[in-house]
């Protein structure tokens, strides 16, 4: 019997929002502070639903990241992968893919977060990312994405870009937010 688990990452397999506590990591709280004072009337526009999701990451990604060279932030986000994550697993999930590891499961990590910062664990931990992609212009951030912010539909339109689902017998969906309901009904 062939396994499909699908898993989202943040606030799921990893406790916090990854997108908060990289920049963090990386800009300091301070800046961070700083950063969601001048954003907050963006934010709130988000909270009420005047904006998209999509739209609102890519703001706060241009805030923080527009013009930071793409080297620097591929080496802060190895370090945030290693130094940040091991620490903030949800055990009892983790627990429950590396028993599916074992058995041999098709494990994707399925996240609206970017992979520059969760790459170094899942290719440590074996396991496969689809995340959303960002825009690089002269190995520079613009804070644009290069695909769909991978969140509610699109998820199931990103995996089933990258997977063949009647290929398994079974698929286990580890999910907790809003982001994450399309990608539940995938579960059999």
């Amino acid at each position: 019997m062939k396994t499909l688990v699908l898993v989202d990452f943040d606030k799921t397999l990893y406790k916090k929002d990854s997108l908060i506590e990289f920049t963090r990591f990386y800009k300091g709280t301070f800046q961070l502070i700083i950063g969601f004072i001048a954003l907050s009337p963006m934010l709130l526009k988000w909270k009420l639903g005047k904006i998209s999701n999509e739209t609102a990451k890519q703001e706060f990604m241009t805030y923080f990241f527009k013009n930071e060279h793409y080297n620097l932030f591929l080496e802060k986000g190895k370090q945030f992968s290693n130094e940040n994550i091991p620490r903030n697993l949800n055990k009892n999930i983790w627990e429950k893919i590396q028993k599916f590891q074992e058995q041999n499961a098709a494990i994707y990590i399925v996240t609206a977060s970017f992979r520059e910062w969760i790459y170094g664990w899942t290719e440590e931990n074996n396991l496969k990312l689809i995340t959303t992609k960002l825009e690089i212009v002269n190995n520079k951030i613009t804070g644009k994405f290069k695909t769909k912010n991978c969140y509610g539909i699109e998820k199931v339109n990103r995996i089933k870009e990258k997977i063949n689902l009647e290929n398994y017998d079974k698929i286990v969906v580890f999910g907790n937010g809003k982001g994450d309901y399309e990608m539940l009904q995938l579960s059999k």
